[in-house]
C-alpha cells in the first residue's frame, strides 16, 4: 500500500502541477490586491456628497451643514447662470455624480409650500451594471433625506404628503462631453446585453478550446499517433495550421450554440416580463433610450463591431495556438488535465475584474500589468469603442497580433524540432 501511495503521488505531484501551483497562486494573490484597492477606493468616495448651488441661500448652507455633522464629506460649487454646463463642471471638479439644487429652492419650499425638483448627474464611463449600481445617485438620495429631515423640523404645521416628498430626482447623464436626460443605470441595463454576453460567451470559449485541444494532443501522444504524424512527409506547419483550424471550428460552433442559447433565454424572460408590462409604456422607454445612447455617442458603429469581431479572433487564435504548445509539451492524458491551467487563469483575471469593476479606469500601473495579458483587450473593446478611447482599442488589436505572431512561431518551431519526443513538461529526457 505504502509504494503503490508513493507511485500514484509521484505521477500527480509532478513539475507541471508544482508549476501551475505556483503560477496559480501569484495569480490569485495579485487578484485579491487589485480587489481590495478598487474596493477601498470605492468605499472612500462613497462618503462624499457633491452639490452644485443654484440657489446660495441659508436653507443650502443648512444642507451642507447637516450632512457634514452625519459624518459625509460636502464638496460644493456654487454657480450663479441658469443653465450650467454640467458635464464641464463635473470634469473640472474631477466628480463622477453630483445632485443640484436649483435656484429659488428655499423659496419654493419654504414660502410656497410646493415640491421641487432636484436635477441628480451621473457621469457614464463604463457598461459594468454593479459598477453602476455602486454610484447610483448616492449624492442625490442623501440631499433628499435631508431636505426632508430639515423641512420637518421647521414646518410641522404642513401636510405629511408635503413633507414626506418634498423633492423629485430628474436624472441626467454625461457621456463623451454630451449631457442628456436620461437614467444612467437604464442606458447601461441597455448596453449591458452584449458588453457583459460576450466576455461570457468567450470565457467559456477559452476554458472549453482550450482543455479540448490540449486533451486530444495529449491522446495523440499516449497513442503515439503524434510521433506517427509527425514523421509523415506532410509538412508540420500544415499539421499544425489543421489543428489550429479544427479547434478554430469547434470554438465557432460552441459560440453559435452558446449565443443562440443566452439570446433564446433572454427573449423568453423579455416576454415574460412584458406581459405584465404596458407595451406602450415600454416602447417609450426603449425608443428614449435609444435616442440617448445615439444622442451621448454610445451606439456601436458597424466598423466597430467589424473591429470587436477581428479582436475576438485573434483572442481564440492566441488561446487555441498556446494550447497547442502546452499541448505538445505534456507527458500524456493525464497531465493535460492541469496543462490549461495557465490559460484558464489568465482569462479568469480579467473576466472577474471586467465584471466587477472597469478595467479601462483602474490605477495605471495595474491597469498596464492587465494590458499585458492578451485575453484583457477583448473583455474591455466595447467599452473602449463607446467612450471613444479608440486608441486603446487599436493598440490592443495590435498587441494581440503581435502576441499571435509570437505564439504562432514558437508552436512552429516547437513542431519542427524533435523536442517533442525527447521531453514533455514533468519528464525528462531519460538520457540526459
Amino acid at each position: 500500500m505504502k509504494n503503490l501511495l508513493k507511485k500514484e503521488l509521484s505521477e500527480l505531484l509532478n513539475q507541471q502541477m508544482l508549476l501551475g501551483l505556483l503560477v496559480s497562486f501569484i495569480l490569485i494573490v495579485l487578484l485579491g490586491f487589485v480587489m481590495t484597492s478598487t474596493v477601498s477606493e470605492s468605499m472612500e468616495t462613497s462618503g462624499e456628497v457633491h452639490i452644485i448651488d443654484l440657489d446660495q441661500t441659508a436653507f443650502t448652507e443648512q444642507i451642507t451643514e447637516h450632512l457634514e455633522k452625519q459624518g459625509y464629506i460636502v464638496e460644493t460649487v456654487s454657480e450663479n447662470a441658469e443653465n450650467p454646463a454640467y458635464e464641464k463642471i463635473l470634469a473640472e471638479q474631477n466628480w463622477k455624480e453630483a445632485v443640484v439644487l436649483p435656484a429659488g429652492l428655499m423659496d419654493q419650499l419654504f414660502f410656497q409650500h410646493e415640491s421641487c425638483e432636484l436635477d441628480t448627474i451621473t457621469v457614464l464611463e463604463t457598461t459594468s451594471t454593479m459598477v453602476m449600481m455602486q454610484a447610483d445617485n448616492s449624492s442625490a438620495e442623501l440631499v433628499r433625506d435631508a431636505i426632508a429631515v430639515l423641512l420637518s423640523r421647521n414646518l410641522l404645521g404642513e401636510s405629511m404628503t408635503f413633507l414626506e416628498n418634498p423633492v423629485t430626482l430628474t436624472s441626467y447623464t454625461v457621456a463623451n462631453g454630451k449631457t442628456v436626460q436620461a437614467n444612467a443605470f437604464s442606458l447601461v441595463s441597455s448596453m449591458a446585453m452584449f458588453d457583459q454576453l460576450m466576455p461570457l460567451i468567450l470565457f467559456m470559449l477559452i476554458i472549453l478550446t482550450s482543455q479540448t485541444i490540449i486533451t486530444a494532443i495529449g491522446s495523440e501522444k499516449t497513442d503515439k499517433t503524434l510521433e506517427t504524424l509527425l514523421s509523415s512527409p506532410v509538412p508540420r506547419s500544415m499539421i499544425i495550421g489543421a489543428k489550429m483550424l479544427s479547434a478554430l471550428i469547434v470554438a465557432l460552433i460552441y459560440a453559435a450554440v452558446y449565443g443562440i442559447g443566452f439570446a433564446t433565454s433572454l427573449l423568453f424572460t423579455v416576454d415574460r416580463t412584458a406581459e405584465n408590462m404596458n407595451i406602450g409604456s415600454a416602447f417609450s422607454e426603449i425608443l428614449a433610450t435609444q435616442q440617448a445612447t445615439e444622442a451621448l455617442g454610445l451606439q456601436m458603429t458597424p466598423i466597430g463591431w467589424i473591429g470587436v469581431i477581428v479582436q475576438l479572433l485573434l483572442t481564440l487564435g492566441i488561446a487555441l495556438t498556446a494550447s497547442t504548445i502546452l499541448g505538445g509539451l505534456v507527458e500524456d492524458v493525464k497531465g493535460s488535465q492541469t496543462a490549461s491551467l495557465p490559460i484558464v487563469i489568465l482569462t479568469m483575471f480579467p473576466y472577474i475584474l471586467s465584471m466587477m469593476t472597469d478595467i479601462r479606469n483602474m490605477e495605471l500601473p495595474v491597469r498596464m500589468l492587465l494590458y499585458c495579458i492578451p485575453f484583457t483587450h477583448t473583455f474591455i473593446a466595447t467599452g473602449c469603442l463607446r467612450f471613444g478611447q479608440t486608441s486603446v482599442f487599436l493598440a490592443g488589436m495590435v498587441y494581440q497580433a503581435i502576441f499571435l505572431a509570437g505564439v504562432i512561431f514558437c508552436a512552429l518551431k516547437l513542431y519542427q524540432s524533435d523536442l517533442l519526443f525527447v521531453h514533455s513538461l514533468g519528464r525528462k529526457n531519460k538520457n540526459t
